[in-house]
This record gives structure tokens, sequence and C-alpha cells, in this order.
């Protein structure tokens, strides 16, 4: 993919449940402030909103209180290179499922994630390297191996789809990480358009003292 298309080829969304909902937001803070009220959690827990919650949060947040963002969930859906898979799993504090190679037989140029680095006048001879993998791959299952064998053939930008299970507090950690502008291109690019999905949905203010780029 040249550089003035300025992407990836990588794609991040949302599972079908991946947003946190408002009332997960509430549930959070009113397990916040357990630690701090003397009342039952049923008396005051019951009177919490959904602006009470955000503004008891942001003070967590500032007092490095942040263990109470561990019940606010996200899940995540990308397809990224396994240069970049292999960066995203060493956030341990997360759960991960990742496609499997074993069952991929087909594989095409879409199949990898091309830099956006690649020059115009680069590109056809970066895609020719891309057809000179899958040739060798197919050449050892025509061979009679299995995908366990011919798959060790396979470069790092071969594309793989993860689903990601992350709470708020580790994902703080993950943004503010992964979008420092010394992170690699690929896994920046994921984080921040992640972060974007976050704050389309009014959930930014957990993430708001996390800049890019720093």
């Amino acid at each position: 993919m040249p550089k003035e298309m300025n992407s990836t080829g990588i794609s991040v969304g949302w599972t079908i449940s991946g947003v946190p909902s408002p009332q997960s937001i509430i549930d959070a803070a009113a397990a916040g402030m357990v630690s701090r009220q003397d009342l039952c959690y049923e008396e005051f827990s019951k009177d919490i909103n959904q602006e009470k919650a955000e503004e008891f949060l942001r003070k967590m947040i500032q007092w490095g209180h942040e263990s109470v963002l561990e019940h606010i969930v996200f899940q995540f859906w990308v397809s990224i290179s396994r240069v970049a898979s292999h960066q995203l799993v060493r956030h341990r504090m997360a759960s991960y499922t990742q496609m499997s190679l074993r069952k991929q037989r087909e594989l095409t140029v879409e199949s990898f994630v091309i830099p956006w680095q690649i020059k115009l006048e680069d590109l056809d001879e970066w895609i020719s390297d891309i057809r000179h993998t899958i040739e060798i791959y197919n050449k050892w299952l025509e061979k009679g191996y299995g995908p366990d064998v011919a798959r060790r053939k396979l470069t790092q930008e071969t594309r793989t789809d993860v689903v990601i299970t992350i709470n708020a507090r580790s994902l703080r950690n993950f943004f503010a990480l992964r979008m420092a502008h010394d992170a690699d291109f690929e896994i920046r690019e994921m984080a921040e358009r992640m972060h974007k999905l976050i704050e389309e949905k009014s959930l930014g203010f957990l993430f708001e003292d996390i800049g890019f780029g720093k």
C-alpha cells in the first residue's frame, strides 16, 4: 500500500458487545466507592448516575487509584500483521483469541499487511516478494506437508485476526506505551484507532490524560 494512502491496511473495530455499557461505568464507580463509604452498598449505589460516576472515576485516576477501572471491560476485533500481534500479546493483562494459520490454506496478497512506508515505485517489487512467499508456502503444501509445516515459510507480515478483551486499567497501560512516538508504527496506528473508537462512544474520559506521541 503506497504511502499516499497513509494506512498500514489494518482493521480495528468493536465486537458486537465490546462497548462498555453506561451501567458498567456506574457499577465501576460504585465498586470504587465501597472503599470510601460508611454506608451499605445498596444505600449509596442507587443514587449514582452517569455524571456522578464519570466525575468519581476521573478523581480515582487523578489519585492513582486505578484498580477500580478493572471493572470496566472493552472488547475489540483487529486485523493486523503477526509483527504487531507478537507485540500485542506482551500486554498480558488481557485475553486474546487469534486466527490460526493451521486453518488458513488459501493465501493472497490481501493476506499480508503492507507497510505504508513502501514507496509507490517499490510497491510492485514488495508485492512480488509477497507472491513469491505464497508460492513457496503452496509448494510445500503441494509436496504433501500440512499447514503446520508450510506456515513456517511465511513472513511476519502475514495478516492475522485477533479478538481482544481488556479492562480499562490495562488499556490505559496499553495506550501509554503503544501511542508513544517511539512505538512500532503499526501497533501505534492500531492503538490510535482503538482510542478514537472509545472517544466516539463518549468514554474518552477514562484515557484523557494519555496523549498521542508522548
